[in-house]
């Protein structure tokens, strides 16, 4: 069973990340840079700042943000083989609603730190009457109410179990954390710790932006919610925020394009009224509607078209993104009147592709409506597009990588151009490393990205922004387990030795070099 299940993470994990490499493509195009007419006074030039983006929250992408190791979890139906849970029959609060006589579900939990380093005592508690069990789990004690077991050092993913559930009483709120663990405590001390490291924290994965499906305020994910990985509609805005305010971090917010006027004022009116007033909250419309692989592109070209706002698909969807954010922002721009400098209005787009940015930023007053502008700046895209006979000598492969920076950079000066020709602040959404791979060495990724030699790749790139371009980047991303095609975090597991980690310590010593 074990075996069963390592390998049905492992196969999520490969979906996931050829996933996020998919949507992060880069394409070729021109660069032209127009500029309006009468130029307006560039922004005076801000100390660099280093921001992070958050991992999907799944129990398999090792990050434990929630002191309950269910809240990255998903239901599965184990009667006979493991298969999703029919989703009508989870309640708003993630409890299953009913089983049938014979039938068990499952409930996938999230590594504790302390897990990798040695066994580990583990408590879940629950509310409700049934006969509960657990997968993966060793020493396993059962009592009304309240499960314990050994969470073996060795085992990648342990499962809470249901194997009846009284339908007047039915088990619900299950809890899992360290059995000497806060019990009231929402998130695992160490993440935030983590986190407080930067100066932002964008939420673009945990909001789910790239389904683009959230947008509906009647079904969002609520904060009582066992499981919040929130089927589409992302983690709980109530979370976000309460993060934010402990980590002392700039939440950037990833805003629903399909969001109408009430979820977008209920959602602003919730930051304006409980993010700590020291905070900025950024925030944007849609993720990378530039990006014809996003289901919010496709939207954004159909009603562009529609809308007859252009002559081609391209500057229809871009003057369609502009006009759906300025939208967006004017709600915004209500709710914060008492104090608007509180707020950062983002316009993004594709670095590599900097002159389709221009339909957008052209189009009407949009201008008068964003404080920035901001593309992801990744290198070593191509780096591997023909690798090498010899996969085993790296030495050739961090010099290309190294190169690789220069052209990342060159395409974003012309976002910096127009930045400054518009007045406005120039920002990177995303940024660090993008080397793919597809080839039959499954090794290489790994090697490539637990070398010393790219923490030095990253200390350059990090230290040219700083003296280029200053002002924020957001790196993506915090933490998830190496693929074999990609692996973009800077560790791999909470509480990883930082000397397994060049990425993250080369981070980690930009951020320390930029607050001296």
């Amino acid at each position: 069973m074990k075996r069963m299940l390592v390998l049905l993470s492992a196969a999520t994990l490969c979906v996931g990340i050829a996933w996020v490499t998919n949507y992060s493509k880069e394409q070729t195009a021109s660069n032209a840079v127009e500029t309006p007419a009468t130029a307006a006074t560039p922004m005076p030039r801000r100390p660099a700042a280093f921001g992070i983006n958050l991992f999907t929250l799944a129990y398999w992408g090792n990050e434990r943000a929630f002191m309950n190791l269910a809240a990255g979890g998903a239901w599965r139906l184990i009667t006979s083989n493991w298969s999703e849970l029919d989703p009508t029959r989870i309640d708003r609060d993630a409890n299953v609603k009913w089983l049938q006589p014979g039938e068990s579900v499952a409930l996938a939990l999230t590594k504790p730190a302390r897990a990798y380093k040695g066994d580990l005592l583990v408590r879940c508690t629950y509310d409700g009457k049934g006969a509960v069990g657990g997968v993966g789990m060793n020493g396993l004690r059962a009592s009304p109410g309240r499960l314990d077991f050994i969470w073996k050092s060795d085992n990648l993913t342990s499962h809470f179990r249901i194997d009846a559930s009284d339908p007047v009483d039915p088990i619900r709120n299950i809890d899992c954390r360290e059995a000497d663990a806060d019990p009231k405590a929402l998130f695992d001390p160490d993440f935030v710790a983590s986190i407080r490291a930067f100066k932002s924290v964008r939420f673009m994965d945990w909001q789910q932006a790239n389904t683009n499906m959230a947008g509906n305020w009647a079904m969002r994910t609520l904060p009582t919610a066992t499981i919040q990985v929130g089927a589409g509609h992302g983690v709980a805005l109530e979370h976000m925020v309460a993060l934010a305010n402990q980590a002392k971090v700039d939440p950037w917010f990833v805003l629903p394009w399909k969001g109408d006027v009430t979820y977008q004022e209920n959602f602003a009116r919730y930051v304006h009224d409980r993010l700590d007033p020291s905070l900025k909250a950024y925030i944007e419309v849609g993720n990378e509607v530039w990006n014809r692989d996003f289901p919010v592109a496709k939207q954004a070209i159909a009603e562009g078209m529609k809308l007859k706002l252009g002559k081609n698909e391209d500057e229809a969807r871009m003057r369609r993104y502009a006009q759906r954010s300025v939208e967006v922002f004017k709600v915004w721009e209500r709710v914060y009147a008492d104090n608007p400098k509180r707020v950062v209005r983002v316009l993004s787009g594709q670095n590599a592709w900097p002159d389709l940015m221009l339909p957008a930023l052209t189009f009407g007053d949009t201008a008068q409506h964003i404080d920035a502008l901001s593309s992801a700046v990744y290198f070593g895209q191509d780096l591997l597009a023909n690798p090498p006979a010899d996969t085993n000598n790296l030495t050739p492969l961090f010099a290309q990588l190294n190169v690789s920076i220069d052209s990342t950079f060159a395409s974003a000066s012309k976002f910096k151009q127009m930045a400054d020709a518009y007045g406005l602040r120039f920002i990177s959404y995303e940024g660090g490393q993008h080397i793919s791979y597809q080839g039959s060495d499954r090794t290489l990724s790994l090697r490539l990205n637990r070398d010393p030699r790219m923490g030095e790749a990253f200390r350059i790139f990090l230290t040219r922004w700083d003296r280029e371009f200053g002002d924020l980047l957001m790196i993506y991303h915090l933490t998830s387990p190496m693929g074999t095609s990609a692996s973009f975090g800077l560790r791999e597991y909470p509480g990883q030795p930082l000397s397994q980690t060049p990425k993250l310590k080369a981070v980690l010593d930009a951020i320390a070099a930029t607050r001296h």
